[in-house]
């Protein structure tokens, strides 16, 4: 146990208990509407639109310091910089990889850094190996392998235009383009279940309880998926679905591998299937 923002104890899985019920909801909301400001699309072409989400991640951040809560100030810490980090990189031009490296490293950083201030400890519960279970093994496998016939039946029906970096994929061998994709899932994974099934699943448990946190969790992350692959609603409605499965899987092992692993397979599976298809 150690102390919260609240002057209650937290527990290891980030709850905050003794809290009374409106300030931890107002917490919760806090949390949601920091995702919320995140995986809002931004880019140099609607520059209103960015100046606007990167005003609310600055008010959103305030409110969490006036609530003195230490899921939503732990929320902050994270999605400040990793908001900046997507701006910066936006408005500069640097290339896609060099951005999401820093996405990777520099929010996660930041909030083990805060981390070490007992009031906001522990930072990152979420963060463990956890403990898998013949169950989810099968739910995993079950993700991977639906996930893949879901956007492969997609893709064939709609037949849409690739993506960038997927017609650059396409130039190369096809080993060559398989260890791109690999590559490319393996640190894009981290970032996204760093946020969804990290900070956006345990700090709004800690107002709302596990099993909303998961389906808020998974909106959200259908949310960022909008303009995607797949992308429109029907890109929100199975991104939302996998999401949804992804949290069941962090809830039932208690930690972040399993759900990065399933992720770093499904985006593979995925990729190399669009990189077949799309032609």
């Amino acid at each position: 146990m150690t102390s919260g923002l609240d002057g209650s104890a937290s527990s290891g899985t980030g709850a905050e208990t003794g809290v009374p019920p409106v300030r931890a909801g107002r917490a919760g909301a806090c949390v949601v509407g920091l995702g919320a400001c995140v995986v809002v699309p931004v880019g140099p072409g609607v520059p209103v639109r960015m100046a606007l989400v990167g005003l609310g991640v600055v008010l959103l951040a305030a409110w969490a310091g006036v609530l003195r809560s230490a899921a939503a100030v732990r929320a902050a810490v994270f999605a400040g910089p990793l908001f900046g980090c997507l701006a910066v990189g936006m408005l500069s031009g640097w290339p896609p990889a060099v951005t999401t490296v820093l996405v990777c490293v520099l929010p996660l950083g930041c909030l083990l850094l805060a981390g070490r201030h007992a009031a906001l400890g522990p930072a990152a519960p979420w963060l463990r190996r956890g403990s898998p279970t013949a169950g989810t093994l099968w739910l995993s496998l079950a993700t991977v392998v639906l996930s893949a016939l879901a956007l492969t039946a997609w893709a064939l029906g709609v037949r849409p235009e690739p993506a960038e970096y997927l017609r650059e994929l396409q130039r190369l061998p096809l080993g060559l383009a398989i260890l791109g994709i690999v590559a490319f899932a393996l640190v894009n994974a981290v970032w996204e279940e760093a946020l969804f099934r990290g900070v956006l699943l345990t700090e709004p448990a800690s107002a709302w309880g596990t099993g909303a946190a998961v389906v808020l969790q998974a909106l959200l992350f259908g949310a960022a998926h909008f303009g995607g692959f797949p992308s429109g609603f029907t890109g929100v409605f199975m991104a939302g679905a996998w999401g949804f499965a992804l949290g069941v899987l962090r809830v039932r092992s208690g930690g972040i591998l399993v759900p990065y692993l399933v992720h770093v397979a499904a985006d593979a599976v995925i990729g190399t299937l669009a990189v077949l298809i799309l032609r």
